[in-house]
């Protein structure tokens, strides 16, 4: 059968709508899903917000004293780092003052109840939790948290990778005009994409993947259970109070204030 009857043309025309079909819905679904990335990042923001808040909290409480700033590392924190992110206004509730005979005894109280919210705070942060609807107060909404936007992160870059790599333009078009010989001849003899040209439209047209460092959102490990570290916070928080009694208690009287 020649290559100019009306059969060739419909099934050129077939498989051209078809490899379009292909070739712009999965990009357009890949579209979709950065769009809903965007709105997850959001969301795991204004929780990291409220977790830095209270990380802020509990450094400043230790005086933001050496020995404090190892133990604090120790537990995976980045200090240096974690203080170049911006102020935020997020809220931070304190629960109720701890009871003590001594000042240095409810400053060692303080210590342990304000490391006890953090962590908290911080699983939460970390793993996602759960908040009443704000469109109907008697459902509960899943927040994502921090390791699923990673993972939604790592999924999508899997997907760029792939759209970018199998889904060139370039070989597109190029299969596209390779069905007519006699235009892609012309196009040669003139210079055309063919010539050289499609690495341009290849990365016009490519995929960014997700820098996750470049999204603003802070990474705060969930430090272990206050049971394990307790005898050593304690021991700190003895030592802080004890160098320093005057900043210590200032310290704990500005973080009550901020109830």
């Amino acid at each position: 059968m020649k290559v100019g009857t009306d059969y060739a043309d419909d099934l050129k025309c077939e498989l051209l709508a078809e490899m379009a079909g292909n070739f712009f819905s999965r990009r357009c679904r890949l579209d979709q899903r950065l769009e809903a990335f965007t709105g997850l990042c959001q969301t795991v923001a204004k929780q990291g917000e409220r977790a830095l808040t209270r990380w802020r909290a509990f450094h400043a409480l230790l005086l933001g004293d050496g020995e404090a700033d190892r133990f604090l590392e120790k537990l995976g924190f980045a200090v240096a780092t974690l203080a170049t992110f911006p102020q935020s206004n997020a809220p931070c509730p304190h629960g109720r003052r701890p009871l003590a005979l001594t000042a240095a005894g409810r400053y060692t109280k303080t210590v342990l109840a304000a490391y006890e919210r953090l962590r908290q705070d911080l699983e939460k942060y970390n793993e996602g939790g759960y908040a009443p609807d704000p469109r109907d107060p008697r459902r509960m909404i899943h927040l994502p948290g921090y390791r699923s936007l990673l993972a939604t992160a790592k999924a999508l870059n899997a997907e760029i990778e792939s759209v970018n790599a199998c889904q060139c333009p370039s070989d597109m078009l190029q299969f596209t005009k390779g069905l007519d010989p006699v235009r892609q001849e012309q196009e040669r003899a003139c210079g055309g994409i063919a010539m050289g040209n499609s690495g341009h439209l290849d990365r016009d047209m490519a995929f960014k993947p997700i820098d996750v460092t470049a999204l603003g959102v802070p990474s705060l490990p969930t430090p272990p259970p206050l049971e394990t570290v307790e005898d050593e916070l304690a021991a700190l928080a003895g030592r802080l109070h004890s160098t320093a009694p005057d900043a210590a208690n200032a310290a704990m009287a500005a973080l009550w204030e901020k109830e």
